[in-house]
């Protein structure tokens, strides 16, 4: 292979490497919203950090390869359903095409026909980024939001380009009945490293002596990574883990006092941030489902609690609708 072929090669690896990294933006997550696009490098400042070793001629062909990669025609075809396969008409659609080097890519929006179907044409890009959304529906995760190659080839994130005949499937989960629930939204709460407990109110996020009770213990935090450890238990009431996304109804049984979360330094998976969700069964027979991070640390050992209770003792329904809320911290 010759200098000048190898020059040019590289240059264009360098592009393919950011647009890689631009097109593995995580797609969009709720209403219809599309990945942002990154700002990467221009192909000339690509051919400069290489020392400036291309010459006018090897430029123009990259320039060229370039052009071809953000220029490349889209023709999209997508079909958004409900969770039991049913079409969902009327939802909006958002999509971005990531059709520049040094700003942001076009965006766009549009919606459903009455079979749920949409298409997409007259664009060009290198990818296409495309989220669907509706009100009185929950976004799915890895369901809502896809990323496709077009310019650029498919690859574990980025996939093919659908046709007519196989659309790409969108998922949406239509809303069941929803409570006038109260939402306490991301407090952060310091918790000692010692094992002295915190009690926080589910309701409130005040301090209360028959809240979730959250308890720390850290290892020796100088050197990464550390052993961590936390216990939550809630006196009187109960824990039991939420595993599913869409599992709003409490269960009537399996709570317990306590429970414990453990982060050993010689863990394959060793991780500073962890996210649990749970259902709580509270001393005054009211239900909840809250959301914890942790965030163990040398300066700072603390979590942030997202939590949502049903006001009515004995019911079990905690789905939410922000539009019931009957109050929000």
């Amino acid at each position: 292979m010759t200098r000048r072929r190898i020059i040019l090669l590289l240059a264009v690896v360098l592009l393919v490497l950011g647009l890689w990294r631009l097109l593995r933006a995580p797609g969009p997550v709720g209403a219809p919203q599309t990945a942002p696009a990154a700002v990467i490098q221009s192909p000339e400042e690509a051919i400069t950090q290489q020392g400036t070793l291309a010459n006018d001629e090897i430029k123009k062909q990259v320039l060229d390869q370039v052009a071809q990669v953000f220029s490349a025609p889209i023709a999209f075809y997508g079909k958004v359903i409900d969770q039991n396969g049913e079409p969902v008409p009327h939802a909006s659609i958002g999509y971005t095409a990531a059709d520049k080097f040094n700003a942001s890519g076009s965006n766009y929006t549009g919606q459903t026909d009455e079979n749920g179907l949409f298409d997409i044409s007259g664009i060009e890009g290198a990818g296409l980024s495309v989220g669907v959304g509706k009100e009185g529906y929950y976004p799915v995760e890895g369901k809502s939001s896809q990323i496709f190659g077009y310019g650029i080839g498919s690859d574990s994130v980025r996939k093919p380009p659908p046709t007519k005949d196989a659309p790409a499937i969108f998922v949406l989960h239509k809303m069941g009945k929803t409570e006038s629930l109260t939402f306490l939204s991301g407090r952060q709460f310091d918790v000692p490293a010692s094992g002295r407990p915190v009690t926080i109110d589910l309701v409130t996020g005040r301090p209360n002596g028959r809240g979730l009770r959250v308890e720390s213990w850290l290892g020796d935090t100088g050197r990464r990574p550390f052993d961590w450890r936390y216990q939550l238990s809630i006196p009187e009431g109960g824990l039991v883990e939420r595993t599913g996304q869409f599992d709003f109804v409490a269960p009537e049984v399996g709570y317990q006092p306590t429970v414990e979360i453990k982060m050993p330094a010689a863990g394959e998976d060793w991780s500073s941030r962890l996210e649990k969700t749970y259902f709580a069964k509270l001393p005054d027979g009211k239900y909840a489902r809250f959301k914890i991070r942790f965030y163990p640390g040398p300066q700072r050992n603390f979590v942030v609690l997202e939590s949502y209770v049903n006001p009515q003792p004995g019911s079990r329904n905690l789905e939410y609708n922000p539009k019931q809320a009957s109050g929000i911290q």
